[in-house]
């Protein structure tokens, strides 16, 4: 791998180079904040030693006006970034326009920190002869701000350039000037390259980023959409469930929906025994009817014969379903005799409010129906289909009887 390849910053997409712009810029002003604070608490140290030194005149070489205002100017220059920083527009977003001039006043800030470097580092020759400020100020510039490479240029250039020419001005020993330009070489390779690297590692972890976001979207649209399928999906097993127990035509439960109701009466059963009391009910005439009127009203009266048989339904443990054609049964636990026999009287009675278009002299001008009572202890679930055969027998004899009217077995 080259040193290109090393410091290449990976592909950011042409619609994403805005939002890093303004994400390095938002980083780097509070990165920068940081530093103006400790730097203005340095210089402050420093100008404090400054007057000591001066007082006890440690040196004639040392130049207390110069530093004092060297000192000044740093603490004014680093004042005036963290006041202007600040600023941002009325929407407390950093618009544009606004953008491009912090960018522009971020890189004169690097600038003017370097180039400060590099005059107080020449201002050291006469006393110190080293380049501790300049290298240190390079190497804080290039950790502390993530710059692209043209923004990079500027400060460097312009802070070396000053440093290299006016050195031998200040430095009058040609060794140490000749050890000054080879750690000015070193530092300065030594500091780009680090700046490259850090700005490739952000371009990076800002890539790894917005994929780990468009994932994160793509996932929350997946689930989302798994969520209204499923919801969907609920809906619709909940209305096949509701299909599966209930009769199509009337809307009362079916046999399923009976054996359910059985099920649960023995799986919820408290006491030794339970009493279950059927009624079948059988429409009469109705295939006369039906032939003679058409299976359209048919439907209708089985629809309202229904509707009514539904009406008497006061209790949880009762049920009323279609049990094929035009029969109907009712089931009920625990419920005395005497309740049996009027919630029959109330199912033939309300049955009879239901008027039917008739000219046949076998039929009535109104529905009628015929009911059958069997009631039993159940022992076991077999008892249950001999409660539905002993209600099937009063209901033969209901019909046999003359019809709209009840027997009990």
């Amino acid at each position: 791998m080259n040193m290109a390849e090393l410091l290449a910053c990976p592909e950011i997409k042409d619609k994403d180079k805005a939002h890093l712009r303004r994400e390095l810029l938002k980083d780097n002003l509070r990165r920068g904040r940081i530093l103006a604070m400790l730097i203005i608490v340095l210089e402050c140290i420093f100008i404090g030693i400054d007057l000591v030194s001066a007082l006890l005149k440690v040196d004639d070489r040392f130049s207390f006006y110069g530093y004092f205002a060297m000192y000044s100017v740093m603490i004014g220059l680093n004042i005036t970034f963290l006041v202007l920083s600040r600023k941002k527009d009325k929407s407390g977003e950093i618009s544009p326009d606004r953008m491009k001039k912090a960018e522009k006043g971020l890189v004169a800030y690097i600038t003017l920190i370097l180039t400060w470097g590099s005059l107080v580092s020449l201002m050291d020759q006469s006393l110190y002869g080293n380049l501790t400020v300049f290298i240190t100020n390079m190497v804080l510039c290039s950790i502390v701000f993530v710059m692209s490479t043209q923004q990079m240029w500027v400060p460097y250039c312009v802070s070396v350039l000053i440093l290299c020419v006016g050195l031998p001005f200040f430095q009058s020993s040609g060794d140490i000037l000749i050890g000054h330009y080879v750690n000015i070489a070193v530092f300065t390779v030594i500091s780009w390259f680090a700046s490259r690297m850090i700005y490739k590692s952000y371009c990076s972890s800002f890539k790894s980023k917005l994929l780990l976001n468009e994932s994160n979207s793509m996932l929350e649209r997946e689930i989302d959409e798994n969520r209204e399928i499923n919801a969907k999906l609920s809906m619709a097993n909940l209305q096949l469930k509701k299909l599966a127990l209930l009769d199509e035509l009337t809307g009362l439960p079916n046999r399923r929906n009976f054996r359910n109701y059985i099920d649960v009466a023995f799986n919820n059963q408290q006491e030794e025994e339970m009493t279950l009391s059927i009624i079948m009910i059988d429409i009469d005439y109705f295939k006369h009817f039906n032939d003679t009127y058409g299976h359209e009203e048919g439907d209708r009266i089985l629809s309202a014969v229904a509707a009514q048989l539904g009406s008497v339904l006061r209790e949880p443990m009762e049920i009323v379903c279609r049990w094929g054609g035009e029969e109907f049964l009712y089931a009920a636990l625990n419920k005395p005799e005497e309740d049996i026999r009027k919630t029959a009287e109330s199912i033939r009675s309300k049955v009879a409010e239901i008027g039917g278009p008739t000219d046949q002299a076998e039929t009535c001008d109104h529905v009628s129906v015929s009911l059958g009572i069997a009631a039993i202890k159940l022992s076991g679930r077999e008892d249950v289909r001999r409660a539905i055969e002993m209600a099937d027998r009063a209901l033969y004899l209901a019909k046999n009887e003359g019809r709209n009217c009840i027997r009990t077995i």
